[in-house]
């Protein structure tokens, strides 16, 4: 599998574990669930939106969301990256970006790190809202990569 396919595979999973959190968020109401699950949202976003340079300063990484917004913005975010990964080839996520961060700092990076950056984020504050869940007396959903592959 080229690295194309392989990063259309992982935003599939992606959206998979965003959807399994929304729905864990809404039957749970968990406040603390759903301002991670709000992070995930937007700074997926974010970073979409920085892959065709927009600057970030000043921006609210931790906005205050309802569960419908995040259901909407899982949505929006996974078509927004099923379309970008559609019109590149392996040597276009080669492409670099320049771009502002929330402090103002300019970086630059090429889109395969920054659309697999997009991915590690995610995961790593999905793991935390498991651990959050399992605070409030919650059962966590099962969301782990192998899970995906097995439910395909």
């Amino acid at each position: 599998m080229d690295t194309l396919a392989h990063l259309k595979h992982l935003y599939g999973f992606n959206d998979w574990a965003n959807r399994i959190i929304v729905r864990q968020a809404r039957s749970t109401g968990s406040a603390r669930v759903l301002a991670y699950l709000a992070h995930v949202l937007i700074t997926e976003k974010e970073y979409y939106e920085r892959l065709f340079g927009k600057d970030s300063t000043g921006f609210n990484f931790w906005p205050e969301a309802g569960v419908d917004d995040c259901a909407s913005l899982a949505k929006e975010n996974n078509e927004r990256f099923l379309k970008l990964l559609e019109g590149f080839d392996d040597e276009g996520l080669g492409q670099r970006v320049s771009y502002k961060t929330s402090q103002g700092v300019e970086f630059e990076n090429s889109f395969r790190e920054i659309l697999t950056h997009v991915l590690f984020h995610s995961m790593n504050h999905r793991g935390q809202i498991l651990t959050i869940l399992r605070e409030e007396g919650f059962e966590p959903p099962a969301i782990d990569y192998i899970v995906y592959e097995r439910t395909r």
